[in-house]
């Protein structure tokens, strides 16, 4: 019988080239599952004699060795394939050889290198794989800011039915990105969706980034929550794939500095920047750096953006790429204005590297930069140079995304401004409304209010507009439009217990006994818990419900709502005070003067409370000190208004005044509200149904742990209302105080307060087996009709851009609330037990929480310390 041989068999070496080819073909697809295999089969080729199954190794590391971003390390193992290749006459393998480093070359900056391997390798790599030399030549001209060109080559591969399925799948990948960097998003996706259709049977690694580019191009389209969804699943497959994730870090800060939360975004491009360098990827660090620089001027350090700036423009130049170049020009330019003024060194800059912009087909860095030339030419007099540049970007802007458009507004307000004319107001009421609905858009209540930031120049813009001669109606509707705009929208509670949540309360509780037990906060545990939160975070950004929306209030409605109590709206403009007054039959403006004084005043009374609170030898003298700024202010403040001693107040601080104790500046009951048009809507909020027969309101009492009054005053509140629900520990846990409060027409709880400056809705109330935080309280739908928070801190707000606040009162108000009574300092265990009795009384009699707490002050008139610190303190929010 004859036997039959394999080729293999007869021809090892032909089966060494070809395990190698398939090395090469499988580490293109799943670079982190075959990247060992291709290894292997390096070092078998080494061992062996054949040098063109050792070429064929060479690519197959040299490619794992790239998607790994190990440029370096890729450009030396192809080295060494093209030397061998050249040696043996091997001019197919060289072909391929070339192709492959000119990616590596490409990725480490040296673009004229790549490009000249790409031109070499064309008449040596077979016909069929010529689709994937001119994809790398589209690249080259992609990278270079030539995106116009780009673009059309990569058209032209889709329309290539010889075009292989890895190579169609990335040009349709970067033809979405160069798509959507030409303004052109909703185009993109229609490639991203066919190439995520090829992309399933490819592998995992092209599967991650069609989605990475899914996110990015869905954010600019509009697209917000499907946006961020995007990109927590591609980080993911990212991951599960083994591919470095600087990439994804790079695209997704730039969607999280468009929703303003600038934090993140710099954690996310530090980081790419990092991986990138320690990769030695030139390209994409440098991409990163100028990332940082951006966020760095956002984020008010133009120390960091001036460095990070100046570092990527040498790059870009050393790369040949004008574009990104120009990029950064701006950046650095701005950083320049920021910490040294404007010249016209700057603005000749900023006026080059726009014009560069817009050359290139960019058309929304071109309108950014065109801006910010116009801001450089109106700072310098330069009406004509002004007038160029922020009518370009006008034009430029229109079509874009929301956010280009916005800087079309801006841009249109300012030379409108600067030229007197009357289009100031027109343009930024329509890009306030196109702002109101991004932020409608939006699927939280913490992006919501970090939005209003893209707003707040329109805001200022306006207001100095209307100043000079607009009447009082409508420089108070004016406020209202930029004034905690967010917290009128209202987010329906989810469905069901999120585990993450549940599991940050058991770390909290973990904190809480290991703090009272060692005295310490154990670093594992805070790093478990800030994963958790950050998890908690993210996922409320990918929410579907959307947010309901209330029409403003109007000048008759707010006056009809007020029903004779006065209504006074601070605002700050260029450091001078002014306030709406809102009376019973008419609405005036009275200018307050200067900011800073009222600043000095407010500073020496924090300091004089602090002392007061740490009950030092100099108490008196910290007493007298606070007292006399308390007269300072209410000087400052309320006396210029000329409010009669009884009529009740309404306060809407600016976000300068936050912490302000407006109780202690007049005689007569004062309600505090982050808006009048959230007053007024807390005002129709109906009153929840009885709890019984008798017609009696629900109330819930509830103690937390650690405070030895807190049981005291929950008995003493609840022997004032009849039929009164109680939870103290250890009962008064978590889910127990949520079902206990969640209906009810009163609660009051007395336990530890925790305020997030970093994070609001992370802010807590200590019970019996961990914190409730106001996160949870809102997701979970709690917003009791009135609120007593006898906690610490628990009226302390965040202050945000656009006049945006977050903390316990304005998320409550927000989501429900008529009324909170709260205190945004430190009071002593006890020291409101008192005030607390003759506060519920009152309400027990039908008292709003505005004069409840002016009565419950009166209690603490005569007290020491501790008790002025709390009459100081102790407020009522809104008309509850």
């Amino acid at each position: 019988m004859d036997t039959q041989h394999s080729d293999t068999e007869l021809h090892p070496e032909v089966g060494l080239r070809e395990e190698a080819d398939a090395a090469y073909r499988r580490v293109t697809l799943d670079p982190a599952r075959y990247a060992d295999a291709a290894e292997v089969t390096l070092r078998r080729a080494r061992a062996g004699s054949d040098v063109e199954a050792l070429v064929a190794a060479l690519r197959a590391v040299g490619w794992s060795r790239h998607v790994a971003l190990d440029n370096e390390g890729a450009r030396e193992l192809l080295d060494q394939g093209v030397r061998l290749a050249r040696r043996h006459g091997l001019d197919r393998r060289l072909g391929d050889l070339l192709v492959s480093r000119a990616v590596a070359l490409h990725e480490l900056g040296r673009y004229d290198a790549a490009a000249r391997d790409l031109r070499t390798a064309e008449p040596l790599i077979d016909p069929a794989d010529r689709p994937e030399l001119r994809l790398q030549l589209a690249v080259l001209d992609h990278n270079r800011g030539r995106i116009v060109p780009a673009a059309r080559a990569y058209r032209d591969l889709l329309d290539d039915p010889a075009c292989p399925p890895i190579v169609l799948v990335k040009a349709a990948n970067n033809l979405a990105h160069a798509q959507t960097l030409l303004g052109r998003p909703h185009e993109a996706l229609v490639h991203l969706d066919r190439a995520a259709v090829l992309a399933g049977d490819l592998g995992p690694r092209l599967t991650a980034v069609i989605a990475n580019s899914r996110a990015w191009s869905s954010f600019h389209a509009g697209r917000l929550a499907e946006s961020v969804r995007h990109f927590e699943e591609a980080g993911r497959l990212h991951a599960a794939a083994g591919l470095p994730l600087g990439e994804h870090h790079v695209e997704y800060a730039d969607v999280l500095r468009d929703l303003r939360l600038l934090d993140e975004a710099m954690a996310a491009a530090r980081s790419a920047a990092a991986d990138f360098e320690r990769h030695g990827a030139r390209l994409m660090a440098a991409e990163a750096r100028l990332r940082v620089a951006q966020l760095a001027l956002e984020l008010g350090d133009p120390e960091t953006a001036g460095t990070e700036a100046a570092s990527a423009v040498q790059d870009f130049r050393r790369q040949r790429r004008p574009a990104w170049a120009a990029r950064a020009t701006v950046a650095e330019a701005e950083a320049l204005a920021a910490r040294d003024g404007y010249s016209p060194a700057v603005l000749r800059r900023l006026r080059r590297a726009a014009a560069t912009l817009e050359g290139q087909g960019l058309r929304a860095e071109a309108a950014y930069g065109h801006l910010a030339a116009g801001r450089a030419a109106l700072a310098l007099h330069r009406p004509v140079a002004a007038r160029t540049e922020l009518t370009a970007v006008g034009r430029l802007a229109e079509g874009q995304s929301l956010l280009v458009r916005l800087r079309g507004h801006i841009a249109r307000a300012l030379l409108a401004e600067a030229e007197q004319s009357g289009d100031v107001l027109r343009e930024c009421v329509r890009g306030l409304r196109d702002l109101a609905r991004h932020r409608a858009a939006l699927p939280s209540l913490e992006l919501r209010v970090l939005a209003s930031g893209h707003g707040a120049e329109l805001g200022e813009v306006g207001l100095r507009r209307l100043l000079p001669t607009g009447t009082p109606g409508s420089i108070l509707e004016w406020l209202e439009r930029t004034r905690a705009a967010a917290l009128l929208r209202v987010q329906p509670p989810a469905s069901g217990v999120d585990d993450d949540v549940v599991a940050l309360r058991g770390i909290a509780q973990e904190l809480r006994v290991a703090r009272l037990e060692r005295g310490e906060e154990p670093a594992a545990l805070l790093a478990r818990q800030s994963t958790l939160e950050a998890r908690i975070r993210r996922r409320s950004w990918t929410s579907d419900d959307p947010a309901g929306e209330a029409a403003p209030v109007s000048g008759a409605a707010l006056r009809r709502a007020l029903d004779g109590e006065w209504l006074l709206e601070y605002a700050v403009i260029a450091d001078r005070v002014l306030a709406v007054v809102v009376e019973a039959k008419r609405t005036r403006i009275v200018e307050l003067g200067p900011l800073e004084p009222i600043r000095q005043e407010a500073g020496a009374l924090m300091f004089g409370l602090r002392r007061l609170l740490h009950g030092t030898k100099f108490s008196s003298v910290a007493h007298g000190a606070a007292r006399d700024a308390v007269d300072a202010l209410t000087r400052l403040l309320i006396a210029p208004i000329g409010v009669p001693a009884d009529v009740p107040l309404v306060v809407v601080p600016s976000a300068h005044f936050l912490g302000m104790p407006w109780s202690a500046l007049h005689r007569a009951p004062v309600s505090v509200s982050p808006s009048a048009g959230l007053w007024a809507r807390a005002r129709r909020t109906p009153v929840k149904g009885p709890s019984d027969d008798a017609g009696r309101a629900r109330v819930a009492v509830v103690a937390g742990p650690d405070l030895a009054g807190a049981l005291a005053e929950a008995d003493a509140v609840a022997a004032l209302h009849p039929g009164a629900r109680t939870l103290v520990p250890p009962d008064s846990t978590v889910d127990a105080t949520i079902d206990l409060i969640k209906d009810a027409d009163l609660a009051h709880l007395a336990c530890h307060g925790l305020f997030r400056s970093d994070s609001p809705l992370f802010s807590a109330l200590e019970l019996s087996d961990g914190r409730l935080t106001l996160y949870e309280m809102l997701t979970r739908g709690v917003a009791p009709h009135r609120i007593v928070l006898a906690s610490c801190n628990s009226g302390a707000q965040r202050s945000y851009g656009g006049n945006e606040v977050l903390g316990f009162v304005g998320a409550m108000m927000s989501h429900g609330s008529a009324g909170i009574t709260a205190t945004d300092l430190p009071i002593p265990d006890g020291a409101c037990a008192g005030c607390m009795a003759v506060l519920h009384d009152r309400i027990s009699h039908g008292d709003s929480l505005a004069t409840a707490v002016w009565h419950a002050r009166q209690a603490l008139a005569d007290g020491g310390p501790e008790e002025y610190v709390a009459w100081c303190g102790l407020t009522a929010y809104g008309p509850g």
